[in-house]
């Protein structure tokens, strides 16, 4: 069964790239969309995909990636306090304007009003405007209610202040004074009136979105987050996008870990380098079955057919899938296997690299960054993340060896 008209749709109004995630990952959540709709012919099913009808908006609900937790990764929350704290002192009455986008089903927003309180902001200090394109999402947001899994790695600091302990229904409450300062409302950040009545935001969150994006929704979204970050806000991604902000004229402020970017002239859209790089490990091949849901563990298969699922670039495709949702562990184990059988692999040691910063190991992140370009001296992300490392370090003069490096590599392609 083909699904290129559903898929064509998804691309269109959501800029959403189904080779980021992989087609046997797509296919059955659009096979469940057709059957609660009634349909079973995917042309049929995809003219009743009228925009902001319940039949979209179910789609959407279940397409979009909801992975998300208290607090996760901290280093971006104790900036944004950082940031609060700093205002505070400074005796500004400027009231903290902060967007989390896509802000899913709420632990983001909720976090960052929560460090803004351990910072010792006043709850009238600062609003926090939380955005997602999926309704369910939004109502699990609103409601304020969580389950334990939403409680991961980082504990959330003094959780009977902010939460009602839970009852027979093991659900946690959220308290209405952290609720409060949150105002969550539905859009889609590639459309055109995306927040077009809004002023620039001091501090814009938008982590783990654009890896899922097309580039020409990629590009769409960058000029958003620029108009919406004001000239001396700050921008966070998420790890693996650390490397768009630095092509399209931001640049890195604060710890490197916290992923923070300020706005800088713009320039140009990146060449052809880290596209075809990032076509070349994502087109064609699906993810390996070994590593799908509910099926064999690597650990258990055999033959010879495995052996060359373990060597194909669909390998890194997944672990960078895995580590873009938390599960950095887990990507860190594939990328190893994959490492084991194709050791010479640039784009392998600059995904390893990239995990090991993700859990905060700048320093073997540095190694596996060096040993890509010792591979391949013209990788062209490996360099911008060196470059990222050298500013990090108070070391402009070698970050700008870096981007001049990179800047080269751009042109060789």
């Amino acid at each position: 069964m083909r699904f290129s008209e559903i898929e064509t749709l998804l691309a269109a109004r959501l800029g959403f790239d189904v080779h980021t995630i992989g087609a046997q990952a797509v296919e059955p959540v659009l096979r469940w969309s057709m059957d609660e709709a009634g349909c079973s012919d995917p042309t049929a099913y995809a003219r009743m995909l009228v925009p902001e009808s319940d039949v979209w908006n179910r789609l959407v609900d279940r397409v979009v990636v909801p992975e998300t937790w208290f607090f996760r990764d901290i280093a971006p929350f104790k900036a944004v306090a950082s940031l609060a704290t700093a205002s505070t002192r400074s005796g500004s009455d400027h009231v903290l304007r902060i967007l989390s986008c896509p802000c899913s089903s709420g632990e983001e927003p909720y976090s960052l009003v929560m460090a803004l309180i351990e910072a010792g902001a006043r709850p009238e200090s600062f609003v926090v405007d939380a955005v997602d394109v999926s309704r369910r999402a939004l109502g699990t947001a609103q409601a304020a209610v969580f389950r334990a899994r939403s409680f991961r790695e980082a504990s959330v600091p003094q959780r009977d202040l902010y939460f009602e302990r839970p009852q027979a229904d093991g659900l946690w409450r959220l308290k209405r004074f952290v609720a409060g300062p949150v105002r969550f409302q539905q859009g889609n950040l590639i459309a055109p009136d995306f927040l077009h009545d809004q002023e620039p935001y001091d501090v814009v969150f938008c982590r783990n979105l654009l890896i899922y994006l097309h580039t020409e929704a990629r590009l769409l979204a960058i000029a958003a987050l620029r108009r919406l970050v004001a000239h001396d806000g700050v921008l966070v991604v998420g790890h693996a996008e650390a490397g768009f902000a630095l092509e399209h004229g931001f640049r890195p402020v604060g710890p490197a870990s916290a992923f923070a970017f300020s706005r800088s002239r713009p320039q140009s859209p990146p060449k052809a380098a880290a596209k075809r790089r990032n076509q070349k490990i994502a087109a064609s091949v699906t993810p390996p079955p070994n590593f799908l849901p509910n099926l064999v563990p690597v650990e258990a298969a055999t033959g010879a057919a495995t052996q060359r699922e373990l060597t194909e670039p669909s390998h890194l495709v997944m672990a960078r899938r895995l580590g873009d949702t938390g599960h950095l562990h887990e990507a860190l184990r594939m990328c190893t296997e994959y490492l084991q059988q194709v050791p010479d692999s640039a784009e392998g040691h600059f995904l390893f690299g990239v995990l090991q910063d993700a859990l905060g190991r700048s320093e073997v992140a540095v190694d596996c960054f060096r040993k890509a370009l010792y591979l391949d001296p013209l990788h062209y992300e490996a360099l911008l993340y060196m470059a990222l490392k050298r500013e990090a370090l108070g070391d402009d003069s070698g970050a700008a060896l870096f981007r001049e490096r990179a800047r080269r590599a751009q042109k060789s392609e």
